[in-house]
């Protein structure tokens, strides 16, 4: 887990098998759609966010960066796309995913165009020219991640509500 702002801190955390029951069972049922498992998965990353905040303090964790920099616990996003990339990578290797395979995160912006911002991605398995976004920048510790088409996330989307 990556944390400090730009990863400045990492922490190799382990799970109980409690905290893991927790996540993993927001996949029983197993879905039975690409569109369900999305649901899954920005529960389960919330999860996570959960029961690893509480144990690195990224708990106080607000949504966006600019009015918390600098606070405690507080997670920019190459924290928050870097965590969310392993969480996928765990849930892919505990055979959770069956209609979804992280990608590396991306990023848009580059200063040029506006701020740079990075996001945790994932593609369909079935169709792997469907690819998504997964942000939990917008969202405070332990709210499911907003999890759109990747295209429409690289045109420099922003959720309506700044919660």
């Amino acid at each position: 887990m990556c944390h400090g702002q730009g990863c400045r801190e990492v922490e190799q955390l382990s799970l109980s098998d409690q905290e893991w029951q927790k996540i993993s069972a927001h996949f029983q049922p197993p879905a039975q759609s690409a569109r369900q498992e999305r649901q899954q998965i920005a529960l389960a990353i919330a999860e996570f966010e959960i029961i690893i905040g509480k144990k690195t303090g990224t708990d106080r964790d607000k949504a966006r960066l600019f009015e918390h920099m600098g606070s405690p616990g507080q997670l920019d996003c190459i924290d928050e796309s870097t965590n969310s990339t392993v969480y996928l990578m765990i849930l892919k290797k505990h055979g959770l995913l069956r209609w979804h395979e992280p990608m590396d995160h991306v990023t848009r912006g580059f200063f040029i165009f506006g701020w740079p911002h990075s996001s945790a991605a994932m593609r369909e398995i079935r169709h792997p020219e469907r690819e998504y976004a997964v942000d939990s920048w917008f969202k405070d510790n332990g709210k499911p991640p907003y999890i759109i088409p990747l295209e429409h996330w690289r045109e420099g989307w922003e959720p309506l509500d700044k919660s």
